[in-house]
């Protein structure tokens, strides 16, 4: 049996990565560098209709807002059975004011966090791995 028969992957429609997305605490943040190069971390989140909100620190990831490319992903993962999923949101990320965003209740894990990110989307996508129904080895265990 081929790897092609034994697995497939499936896109999540939109309104179902959304209710992930709204069922997470707990997500990664990508950032462009003005350097160029990447940093991905993770943060806690509150989804607002389609949009991330975090509370971050001083530090590399608030030098890297300012309107340019930010994604954000959750995913689950189940190495026993080979099967999971995963929500990625493409879109750019702004500092926030926390007039704009009082209304949510979210408080962060650890220190301060006095700044409030948002990462508005330009693409909401999620993809499914299922695993393929392997037969049945009568054998048994022993």
């Amino acid at each position: 049996m081929n790897r092609d028969e034994r697995a497939s992957i499936e896109e999540v429609p939109r309104e179902e990565c959304l209710a992930l997305l709204a069922s997470f605490t707990v997500g990664r943040i990508a950032l462009a560098l003005p350097d160029g190069s990447v940093i991905v971390l993770p943060v806690n989140y509150v989804l607002d209709g389609e949009v991330i909100v975090f509370r971050s620190d001083p530090g590399e990831k608030m030098s890297a807002l300012h309107a340019r490319p930010a994604s954000f992903q959750i995913d689950f993962i189940d190495p026993f059975h080979r099967t999971g999923w995963s929500v990625l949101v493409r879109g750019k990320a702004f500092l926030v004011s926390e007039a704009e965003v009082a209304h949510l209740a979210l408080e962060p894990w650890t220190g301060d966090k006095r700044h409030w990110v948002k990462v508005v989307p330009e693409a909401i996508t999620g993809r499914r791995l299922h695993a393929a129904e392997l037969p049945l080895d009568t054998r048994g265990y022993l």
